[in-house]
């Protein structure tokens, strides 16, 4: 009956006896509650401008050597290249996915070249 009602998001029959047994001994709160995990101290400010500054001088790096360059895991690296920069590979070319940093930066030198050359 849930299920028709709600569709894919229903909690399956497990989770809502982990809820039911959870509620029953007396927990309050319906958010998440903190857990042990690890924080990303890979993926910071300052790495993803040093990320950022390599592939704008060479859009073909690999990302085995800019994790070789700054000592972190090629995870970390792929995902400020992918994630947080939006790029991807094209032929084993760095291009961004959507309008980006790359793009911009271009784009508004190709304006000024423009302005300049009407005048």
């Amino acid at each position: 009956m849930l299920q028709k009602c709600f569709g894919e998001s229903t909690l399956s029959r497990t989770q809502v006896f982990e809820w039911h047994k959870a509620f029953s001994e007396g927990r309050k709160i319906v958010e998440n509650l903190p857990h042990a995990s690890r924080s990303s101290t890979s993926v910071n400010d300052d790495n993803i401008e040093k990320v950022k500054e390599i592939v704008l001088e060479n859009l073909r790096v690999g990302i085995r050597v800019i994790a070789g360059a700054f000592n972190i895991s090629y995870e970390s690296i792929q995902h400020i290249l992918v994630d947080v920069l939006g790029m991807k590979r094209v032929a084993a070319r760095l291009v961004p996915k959507d309008l980006n940093f790359l793009q911009k930066r271009t784009s508004s030198r190709g304006r000024k070249r423009d302005a300049c050359q009407r005048s």
